[in-house]
């Protein structure tokens, strides 16, 4: 009995032990699902898209009549014992008699014509809108990019640790076993010096690679709001995912997600289809909507109004004069505004609106070409990047099956154990390069997709 509680004993702190090393997985795609859902940026945009929807809204209510209500009640004191006489004062009519008064006013009035300005206005608040959810993808895209480097870095200095830490492990084991042979005058103190020297220099890139990762998941921590470990972490890599994720930008499309579609994509790049491009040309057409309405500035407004009103007083009694509001009257007229001359305002403004057109056309070409620049560099390299992926997987799928095999080896002589640890060490770094090759092909295939587009439904 008591052998059986502690064989459960044993077993129970087996498992526990196993469930204590086991390894913090992590995917590209969760990762960058952490990283739009906490990005500040990504939330300040959506809110400038509802500031905008707004504010359209706004401009679209100058196209309604507007109404108004006005009521007035007040004491007038003549102070001249009814010797005073009308007079006016501007706008204002002052009366010679001590009495309350009171008037309800109702006003009606709707621009008639402009020569269409307010249609203008309102395209403009459009654009801005749709600039707005623009500027939310870019932003989308621009985050992409920045996991996607992190990740990779983290993914690569990762790999390197755990790589190099066996490596080290086997530069040890032949430290050992060429120090026996030295002692029994089998080896020279130069071949000992030779892996005691293999031993530091691993550590330090294993050292160098912990700081290089530390810094790497701070800047991850920053994007995800994830506490990460520096121990005990498994990347997976970038086109591995557990689940799928669908990261929608703010104005989605419909788009075929087969290999061939997304190829056919990247083929077919075309700055002037890009978000930096229509954000441009909204900018452009309201710059030449804004000069439109300089234009039309130039012409007469006009305005049709209408107003009733009921009006009643009384010299002696306030409840009087309320009970008094019966006498009404009725306005109705066209009211039309014409500038003649403002200085020469209109002429600048006009001028300075065509110049800031022109302006935008060349920082657009500008753009379009650093954009067309930037992905000629990564396609040129495209079909060379699925060359060197495809060898670089065969070449990893050799070397694994090399070091299955001397894995099986067995050496009772320490010459010979040092033999197979040598070669056991060469095939991992062989397999630490390969992997690291494949990391970075697979992240500059990933950086072209999200630089053509390719990505934006996934």
């Amino acid at each position: 009995m008591r052998e059986k509680l502690k064989l459960y004993i044993i077993f129970v702190i087996i498992i526990f032990a196993t469930l204590g090393a086991s390894a913090e997985e992590y995917t590209y795609k969760d990762t960058l699902k952490s990283a739009i859902d906490n990005s500040f940026e990504l939330k300040m945009s959506i809110f400038d898209i509802e500031i905008s929807k707004t504010q359209l809204k706004s401009v679209r209510a100058d196209w309604y009549p507007s109404l108004s209500l006005q009521f007035n009640s007040e004491y007038n004191k003549d102070l001249d014992d009814g010797y005073g006489t009308y007079a006016y004062a501007g706008n204002t009519m002052i009366t010679p008699y001590t009495q309350y008064r009171d008037m309800l006013y109702f006003t009606v009035s709707y621009n008639l014509l402009d020569f269409g300005i307010q249609g203008k206005k309102v395209h403009i608040a459009k654009q801005e809108l749709a600039q707005k959810e623009i500027s939310y993808n870019l932003k989308l895209k621009e985050l992409k990019l920045k996991i996607l480097d992190l990740y990779t870095k983290a993914q690569q200095y990762n790999y390197s640790i755990n790589s190099k830490t066996a490596i080290l492990a086997l530069y040890e084991n032949m430290f050992k076993n060429k120090e026996r042979l030295f002692k029994a005058g089998m080896n020279n103190k130069l071949s000992v010096m030779d892996e005691a020297i293999k031993i530091a220099k691993t550590q330090n890139e294993i050292d160098e690679a912990r700081i290089e990762l530390k810094n790497i998941l701070e800047d991850l921590k920053y994007h995800t709001n994830i506490d990460y470990k520096l121990t005990n972490l498994f990347f997976r890599n970038i086109n591995e995912n557990s689940d799928e994720l669908a990261i929608v930008p703010v104005n989605s499309f419909e788009s075929n997600n087969t290999e061939a579609s997304k190829t056919n994509n990247i083929l077919t790049f075309n700055p002037d289809e890009t978000y930096e491009s229509k954000y441009y040309d909204l900018e452009i057409d309201k710059k030449k909507s804004e000069l439109s309405i300089l234009k039309r500035q130039l012409l007469p407004s006009f305005r049709i109004y209408a107003g009733y009103s009921l009006y009643g007083q009384d010299p002696h009694n306030y409840y009087s004069s309320m009970q008094d509001i019966e006498q009404r009257s009725f306005v109705v007229g066209i009211s039309s505004q014409y500038t003649l001359f403002d200085g020469f305002k209109n002429k600048a403004n006009r001028k300075k609106t065509k110049l800031e057109i022109e302006k935008l056309k060349i920082e657009k070409e500008n753009k379009l070409n650093e954009l067309n620049r930037d992905y000629q560099k990564s396609y040129k390299s495209y079909e060379t990047y699925q060359d060197e992926l495809n060898i670089n997987k065969n070449l990893l799928l050799s070397v694994k099956e090399k070091l299955e095999a001397v894995n099986r080896l067995k050496a009772n002589k320490l010459a010979e154990q040092n033999d197979l640890l040598s070669t056991k060490a060469e095939l991992l770094n062989q397999e630490y390069e390969c992997e690291k090759n494949i990391i970075n092909i697979t992240s500059k295939l990933e950086e072209l997709k999200i630089m053509s587009g390719v990505d934006i439904g996934l």
